[in-house]
């Protein structure tokens, strides 16, 4: 079973098999990222070429199906994506891969890739990333675009994730234990009087109200509720 992760690749090294449509749209994804990124290919497409020369891509003239070149390099990478319409050669990536503990995207086989690469969204600090896993990529697009559109417009939710991140920060700033800081993180949260400052945009005096009430917590002067849920 796949679960959600979200991992830093800079300086990563990734080796996109594969030179036309997609394994261009791969490799501009990973150069993005900070990844190393390198194409093996006989034929490369002209934005390929164009990423070579401005020193963003390594290009790796060559057979795919080269299978005595793919055993040699593969352990070099961290991860390789198979960016060609035949799956002929799947299994044996999935196999040298898997010996040397090396990440596969299968671009051509959803049920059996990996790793995928969801669609991407965010905006002001919060990130999000779709998929259908294979299902519908004109869908998954959709949806992530609808949950764009929701984010960007939900001017107080960013609100919220700034004041809350400034909770956080302060907290771990002065020590209080995690037990209490989990708890608070809801406590705060909730607060009807917190939650109005955040609707009115005033930040700073939402993050004011924070403060003394984990020292209010912190001191004793106020008490938490012991079936509190979090």
């Amino acid at each position: 079973m796949r679960i959600p992760l979200y991992i830093e690749f800079n300086n990563k090294k990734v080796l996109v098999i594969g030179g036309g449509m997609v394994g261009t749209s791969r490799a501009k994804k990973f150069i993005e990222s900070g990844a190393e990124v390198f194409i093996l290919s006989k034929e490369f497409s002209e934005e390929l070429l164009s990423l070579s020369k401005n020193g963003k891509v390594k290009l790796i003239e060559g057979d795919a199906f080269n299978y005595t070149l793919l055993k040699k390099i593969i352990p070099d990478y961290d991860l390789v994506v198979v960016a060609i319409a035949d799956t002929s050669i799947n299994d044996f990536i999935k196999d040298v891969s898997k010996k040397y503990r090396v990440l596969v995207n299968l671009a051509n086989n959803a049920k059996e890739t990996e790793v995928v690469v969801p669609f991407e969204g965010g905006y002001k600090g919060i990130r999000f990333a779709v998929t259908t896993e294979g299902k519908s990529g004109v869908v998954a697009r959709r949806v992530r675009d609808t949950f764009q559109r929701i984010l960007e417009e939900d001017e107080e939710t960013i609100f919220f994730l700034k004041a809350m991140d400034h909770l956080k920060q302060y907290m771990k700033a002065n020590n209080v234990p995690i037990n209490l800081r989990m708890k608070l993180y809801f406590v705060i949260s909730s607060d009807q009087d917190f939650r109005r400052l955040i609707r009115e945009e005033k930040i700073d005096e939402a993050r004011k109200l924070a403060e003394m009430m984990v020292g209010e917590y912190v001191s004793g002067k106020r008490k938490i509720e012991d079936d509190i849920q979090f």
